[in-house]
């Protein structure tokens, strides 16, 4: 018996919901493996990622909510405080704690999507959380589901194939990823599940010509909350067609026109098996993520950076594509600015969330060096390595070069080093409460923990 038939009709018509799955195999096969997540037990290492992925996604959000696009946001939605655990509105809270989420460019990526799908998802559930009663585990095995679920169903190039078609992936597979934990997270049945994807696949949205401007990360938000739009609709009765998520389906059809990428065509066991999770890469840096190897390249030097007379920074053809502000003048901008950052990073700092701030971007000794970076793509570069050169005065020439950047999987950041990047952005915000918080957020699945966090933010 296939996938499809197994599904629960719930309280809908039979033929006619059977009907629809037959035309949506990916959509059935989605909507089962959410169906069954508060059943499953997922791996030591799955949960140890997931609270990996809550550590930074909160240490992002509390020094993200101060910036001025997440308070702007606050003021639109009418709410208190980001982030928010439960309470009030749910979708304009997870408006609100997904824009904060996002606003440093600061949160982990999955990179094979190229999207940041922890920002989304944990702005949704926590949004929902209800934390005077709330189990941890439950928000555990929702982020997880979603997450898996987005990763899949995208595969390896459809998140870079929209980004290279001025699409922002995060904000168009966002929209998938809250949906399906949300839809996990409440408990949806096969079917309604199903729905709950489909409807978020009608609503995804997000342009490139966004990055460097208070856009971007509203899209994030955005992407949160019709999350919880969706699974709303879907339990309200409304219906779509499910082969809007087959693997050539209109939804990938109308983002990737020229069919050169396409959604994977799931098979049961794609889901739940060599977790996705596991892939996500953190950020050491606050900027884009393909400017972090050149970034790496440029901290080996050590240097007098007024001998330094000429730089020039060897990336992958698509970083420059998306990196395409030389002279920002913007911190925002800064953040898609391969110039600045290598400078930023030749200069000493440490291309943090502090070293995009007007005053940085001021600097003279940052904009003398600005001026002398070149940028020169090369074919066959990946996306993740580079090489800088650097002329000295003297007329020595020197060359760094790195193959892979840190954070990723590949060459991952440590327990120790996340926990170094949470307390440098929490600590200034909320001063003695910020390693408790930590220490909760460690424990996140403790009897509890939900309702301890809620307060410590809350003071």
């Amino acid at each position: 018996m296939s996938c499809v038939l197994r599904v629960s009709l719930g309280c809908w018509s039979p033929n006619a919901v059977a009907t629809k799955l037959m035309s949506g195999e990916n959509a059935a096969i989605i909507g089962a493996f959410i169906a069954g997540t508060a059943e499953r037990t997922l791996p030591e290492n799955v949960r140890d990622a997931a609270h990996r992925s809550l550590v930074d996604w909160m240490g992002v959000t509390v020094s993200g909510a101060q910036e001025q696009v997440a308070q702007a946001v606050l003021r639109y939605s009418g709410g208190e405080k980001i982030p928010t655990l439960g309470g009030g509105d749910p979708e304009k809270a997870a408006l609100a704690n997904g824009t904060a989420a996002h606003a440093l460019d600061f949160d982990d990526t999955h990179i094979l999507t190229d999207s940041h799908l922890s920002a989304v998802i944990w702005a949704a559930l926590l949004a929902l959380a209800k934390p005077e009663t709330e189990a941890g585990t439950r928000l555990i095995r929702a982020f997880v589901a979603g997450y898996e679920v987005a990763a899949k169903l995208a595969g390896r190039r459809v998140g870079f194939s929209m980004q290279f078609r001025w699409f922002h992936p995060s904000g168009v597979l966002g929209h998938l990823a809250s949906a399906a934990a949300v839809a996990a997270y409440e408990g949806l049945d096969a079917t309604r599940a199903a729905q709950a994807l489909a409807l978020a696949a009608t609503q995804a949205a997000g342009l490139r010509g966004t990055l460097g401007s208070m856009a971007k990360p509203v899209q994030v938000g955005r992407a949160a909350m019709n999350g919880i739009v969706s699974v709303r609709m879907a339990q309200a009765g409304i219906v779509t067609g499910l082969d809007i998520l087959d693997c050539n389906g209109s939804f990938v059809r109308a983002f990737v026109q020229d069919g050169s990428a396409q959604l994977v065509s799931l098979r049961t066991d794609d889901l739940g098996s060599d977790w996705a999770v596991l892939r996500a890469s953190f950020k050491p840096y606050a900027c884009l993520h393909g400017i972090h190897p050149s970034i790496d390249a440029a901290r080996e030097f050590v240097t007098d950076p007024e001998d330094i007379v000429a730089v020039r920074v060897y990336v992958a053809p698509g970083v420059k594509q998306v990196a395409k502000f030389s002279m920002p003048e913007t911190p925002l901008q800064a953040k898609f600015s391969v110039e600045y950052c290598v400078a930023l990073a030749l200069t000493g700092y440490e291309v943090g969330a502090a070293d995009f701030s007007a005053t940085r971007l001021s600097d003279p000794r940052v904009r003398r060096l600005m001026e002398l970076v070149e940028t020169l793509p090369e074919e066959g570069r990946k996306m993740l390595d580079s090489a800088v050169e650097v002329n000295l005065i003297d007329g020595a020439c020197s060359r760094r070069e790195t193959t892979l950047s840190r954070g990723h999987p590949g060459n991952p950041m440590s327990w120790m080093e996340l926990e170094a990047k949470f307390l440098s952005l929490v600590e200034p915000f909320l001063g003695s409460r910020t390693s408790p918080l930590l220490v909760l957020l460690r424990h996140f699945e403790l009897p509890d923990a939900v309702r301890k966090i809620q307060i410590l933010l809350e003071c």
